[in-house]
């Protein structure tokens, strides 16, 4: 069971920023999630909004900004009691996780603003870090996935969905993709069972309430995406 921490300890600490990836770790998670965008100067940057209102004290469109401009802002908006955490790139990330021994889970934020080429150079990066035992892909833009799995069909991909497919189990193994990522209330046993049958693995996210994730350990769950690592981490030890 992989423990992933949503946008880092998001449910303590500034989403998506160092201290939240660190805080993670410290408190047992297993796996990092989190979501990446480009700047218009072709950086890759991680955090989860299209726009800077919500996280930080900078407004408008990451596409319009360049590297400069973020880094500049102050991303820990939610958690004022925190110092300023900046707007990481990718690469920074992987210079503070190359010697994590954790799965990354990189979503690609490309179902509003369909960045171009972003999955060869997120893969790029990949290749640079040799991390490519370590990642997971994952986006709610299908068409994103594909493109990724047909540069790199040796990474590792998960479908993410937050309906009620039908038969996803066949879409996803029709894609040619090695995970769903249900949203947890979707999750059935069926969905269990035959994903199991075609040898897909299942990493459940969640929304912003505190579900009882002890409802979600079981055989056929891989992984959880939760913004509560600490929790999820006493849940598996018993």
């Amino acid at each position: 069971m992989i423990n992933f921490a949503h946008r880092g300890f998001r449910g303590k600490y500034p989403e998506n920023t160092r201290l939240a990836f660190k805080k993670a770790i410290e408190a047992g998670a297993s796996g990092i999630e989190f979501d990446i965008h480009l700047t218009n100067d072709g950086e890759i940057v991680i955090i989860h909004d299209e726009s800077l209102e919500r996280t930080t004290n900078g407004s408008g469109l990451i596409k319009d900004k360049s590297l400069k401009e973020l880094k500049e802002l102050n991303a820990s908006k939610l958690f004022p009691q925190y110092e300023k955490e900046e707007i990481l790139t990718l690469r920074e990330y992987f210079d503070l996780a190359k010697d994590w021994e954790i799965i990354t889970n990189i979503e690609l934020k490309t179902s509003i603003i369909d960045y171009e080429n972003i999955e060869k150079m997120t893969y790029d990066l990949i290749k640079e870090y040799d991390m490519e035992e370590k990642i997971i892909i994952s986006s709610f833009n299908h068409n994103s996935l594909i493109r990724f799995k047909e540069l790199a069909p040796n990474i590792k991909c998960g479908v993410l969905e937050s309906s009620r497919l039908y038969k996803p189990w066949e879409y996803v193994k029709n894609l040619g993709m090695e995970y769903f990522h249900p949203l947890n209330f979707t999750l059935t046993n069926e969905v269990i069972e035959k994903m199991r049958e075609n040898n897909i693995g299942i990493n459940v996210w969640f929304g912003i309430s505190d579900y009882d994730f002890s409802e979600y350990l079981i055989e056929g769950v891989s992984g959880l995406i939760t913004d509560y690592p600490d929790k999820v981490k006493k849940l598996i030890e018993r």
